[in-house]
This record gives structure tokens, sequence and C-alpha cells, in this order.
């Protein structure tokens, strides 16, 4: 972001260090940090194929999910060519591999955390050992776990991810492979207890959770320990262009004074 009013920068100590100034507006113009600036996909390791998210850790190191190559591909700042940190680049089951990966998070010991989607498990693997991951949950009939489409992470190393089939946000308390359901998981619907067609979620340092409720175009926000949601954004479940509406959302991230960004199928939108 650029920003054309002066204000204070303060040093990030953490991962909810995020600050957006009020006056800040985005560079139309992007710049490539990963895969080709031509937009050509390949394998090698200065392409990707199909990347479908990323984590930047505080030392601005760039992790990308490509999820087409079954890989997670490490950048750091300034260099066009990634370190292989996860999968083996071809869709397998086995503890070395990855099929379709949905997102990646690092855990405060540097270990890269996977949602490993098509296996419908969340896989772990240390940080400079990509030879085996280990599994942490997996789907089974005591843990219900389908498509994961967001995976988020604590400083407490509690991951959330946003199980898509089951319509409702799940959280996994370090060591523990039985999850719980912190939002949604009834019938689909609009009501402040429902969700519908789940994407992106976010956790912020006071422990609300904002969620992309995209079949509902709306955000909603669940306070710590709360299964009603309160809408945060498009409060009308109408899909829109305007200021007040939303096409499609599919991500959110909040700042420390929760102000949110959310990524459309078109747009990125600041609310402040």
């Amino acid at each position: 972001m650029k920003c054309s009013c002066p204000f204070v920068v303060i040093a990030p100590t953490g991962i909810y260090a995020l600050q957006i100034p009020t006056c800040a507006t985005c560079n139309p113009s992007g710049i490539t940090v990963a895969g080709k600036a031509s937009g050509v996909a390949g394998s090698d390791l200065r392409s990707l194929r199909y990347p479908v998210s990323i984590f930047i850790d505080n030392n601005d190191t760039l992790y990308v999910v490509d999820r087409d190559n079954h890989r997670i591909v490490k950048y750091f700042v300034n260099t066009s060519t990634g370190v292989l940190v996860a999968g083996t680049g071809t869709p397998g089951s086995t503890a070395s591999e990855l099929s379709s990966s949905k997102d990646v998070a690092i855990d405060q010991y540097g270990a890269v955390i996977v949602a490993d989607s098509n296996n419908y498990r969340i896989q772990s693997f240390l940080s400079g050992i990509i030879t085996s991951g280990s599994t942490l949950p997996f789907n089974s009939l005591s843990n219900v776990l389908g498509q994961m489409r967001d995976l988020r992470i604590n400083v407490n190393n509690e991951v959330y991810v946003t199980n898509s089939n089951q319509r409702q946000v799940t959280k996994y308390f370090p060591f523990n492979v039985i999850g719980v359901s912190i939002a949604g998981g009834n019938e689909p619907g609009n009501s402040a207890n429902q969700l519908s067609t789940l994407y992106g979620n976010f956790i912020n340092e006071s422990s609300s959770l904002y969620v992309v409720d995209t079949g509902n175009n709306r955000i909603q926000k669940f306070l710590s320990g709360s299964t009603t949601g309160i809408t945060v954004a498009d409060t009308t479940h109408v899909s829109g262009s305007t200021s007040t509406l939303l096409s499609e959302p599919k991500a959110v991230i909040a700042d420390s004074s929760e102000s949110i960004i959310i990524k459309t199928n078109t747009e990125l939108r600041y609310e402040p």
C-alpha cells in the first residue's frame, strides 16, 4: 500500500501488529514477487501453477500455496527462485505428499502447517524437513473434516480452518486431533448463527473470528465464545458492487483497530 498523508509507523511485534492507516490506498500497478511476470504456469522453482494462498512471516518471507503443483514454496525477500518446503510436486497421500492444498501458515516454532484439502487432513512439516510431514487432524467419524478453504494459526499455535463441507469454522488446540466448532455447523441459511458456502476466516488478537460467508455475500464477526455472528459488511445478503454491497467475497483480514480488508472476485475493499 501507499499513503498520501503522514502517519506514524509502528514496527511489527507479532502476527497482530498490522495497522492500516485510514488514508492508505493500493497502488494499481502490481509488482511480481513470485512466479513469472508473464503469467505463464510452470513447475520449476521460478514458476507457479494456480497459486491460491500466501503467508508472510515477520521477516517478510513469503510462503505460497502452489496448488496445482501440490507443494508449498518459500521466497525470501528480493529473490525470484523459491525454496520447496512441503510437498513433492505430484499429488499423493503419503507423509511427504500433498494434494490440492488450499492454505498455509507458520507456527511459533517455524513449522509449516498446511491445509491438505484433497487428503482431508492438516499436515505439519518441521522447518528444514520436507521429506516427511506429520498429520495433525484428519477426517474421521469423530472429527469430520471436509474441504478446507482457509487456515489460520494464532500465537498459541491454535489452528482455525474453514470447513466448507460442514459450513463451519473449526478450532484445533495443540496436540488435539478433535476439533471444536466455533462458528456455523448448522443448516445453511442467513440467520446470525448460520453460514452458507464459506471461504476465508481471520482471527484477531482478541480472539474475535471474522468469517467470509460467501453464499450470503457478507462478512460475519463472532466474538470469543459466541456462536452468534455480527454482520460487519453487507447486511442485506444481496450481491452487488456498490459501497454497501459485496459480490462473492473470498477473503478477509483485520488490523489491530479492527478495520478490515475484503477480497472479492473483482476488488480489494477497505472497511474502516
